[in-house]
């Protein structure tokens, strides 16, 4: 008889990454470059080389990558990899190419995973990078270079069986792991641990996203998610910790600050377009989310928009031309 499941056995929800493939990239020192942006996750794993990643999304963060390390964010994050000794003005995109082809012994070497934004996306929208670190979390960064191994053998030989098959899987167990990663330090003991993402939760981040200035409703939602409000509310919890009405927001107001960071938006103007009944409540609520008011936020980001417009787009190949590549 087979012993009775414990809590930690219980079935979770279950990530399927249609689509997902992975290419080779590489760089030489003293470049920027930026990934094509885009409603999709990217997982990107250091082979070789010294790399810093910069962000301002959700929060201006700086990690600086060596080889094992890895870190997953989201497309719709602005960013910008700088090697060693990178002015803003050295722009040498990441040369991209099929996983199977051979090395090109540049400076940088890294492993690039591109997935749709069911799987990754709502953790990286939400909690920003989720970074693996070889030294910091050695159990991780094993089970993720095993994934890998793996993978360079499935790309290798295109003749096996189910090779496709066995690629999906092999990115689902990897984002288990940056799932567990991400979710490691918001355990409590005396809290349920929270969930991964489900699938349909993205439906309704990704249908909140092409109308941001729509008043959205809890039922507006649940709907996009195809679920019942309290399902929908209670699935959502469970994996942010937070309402939907909390994540909303906080993702109007990121959408709002983009646009006060690259154009010359009023304060008027973005309370209007956030929902706001009045310009004191929309710069009151700014401030709780980013830490400083609008026009504080507008001076401080020039920099960082320096970077990003030097940072050329790297633009990995899709699965469909990966066979025309040369190996």
């Amino acid at each position: 008889m087979s012993p009775p499941l414990i809590p930690s056995d219980l079935p979770r929800h279950d990530i399927r990454m249609d689509g997902v493939y992975f290419v080779r990239g590489s760089a030489e020192t003293a470049s920027v470059s930026a990934l094509e942006p885009g409603s999709f996750s990217y997982c990107v794993m250091v082979r070789r080389g010294q790399m810093r990643l910069e962000t301002d999304f959700p929060v201006n963060r700086a990690f600086e990558l060596g080889p094992g390390d890895a870190i997953a964010i989201s497309g719709l994050a602005p960013h910008a990899f700088r090697t060693v000794d990178a002015g803003a003005e050295a722009t040498s995109p990441f040369e991209m190419r099929a996983m199977s082809a051979p090395d090109r012994g540049r400076t940088v070497d890294i492993v690039l995973g591109v997935a749709p934004n069911e799987a990754l996306a709502l953790g990286s929208l939400i909690m920003g990078p989720t970074f693996v670190g070889r030294a910091e979390h050695p159990d991780l960064s094993r089970r993720l270079w095993r994934a890998v191994d793996m993978l360079e053998d499935e790309y290798a030989d295109e003749a096996q069986i189910d090779r496709n098959l066995v690629i999906r899987r092999l990115a689902e167990t990897m984002a288990i792991n940056y799932s567990r990663r991400a979710f490691a330090d918001r355990r409590s003991p005396v809290a349920p641990p929270l969930e991964p993402p489900h699938p349909q939760l993205m439906l309704s981040i990704n249908a909140f996203l092409r109308a941001p200035e729509k008043a959205w409703t809890l039922a507006d939602l649940a709907k996009a998610a195809g679920m019942s409000r309290t399902r929908f509310a209670e699935e959502f919890k469970l994996v942010t910790g937070q309402t939907p009405a909390r994540i909303v927001s906080r993702l109007r107001l990121t959408t709002i600050a983009r646009r006060i960071e690259t154009t010359a938006l009023s304060v008027e103007a973005a309370a209007e377009q956030a929902g706001y009944s009045s310009s004191a409540a929309f710069v009151r609520a700014f401030q709780r989310e980013f830490g400083e008011t609008p026009a504080r936020w507008r001076r401080g980001r020039t920099s960082h928009n320096d970077l990003r417009n030097a940072a050329r787009v790297a633009r990995p190949p899709r699965a469909s031309q990966q066979r025309k590549e040369a190996p």
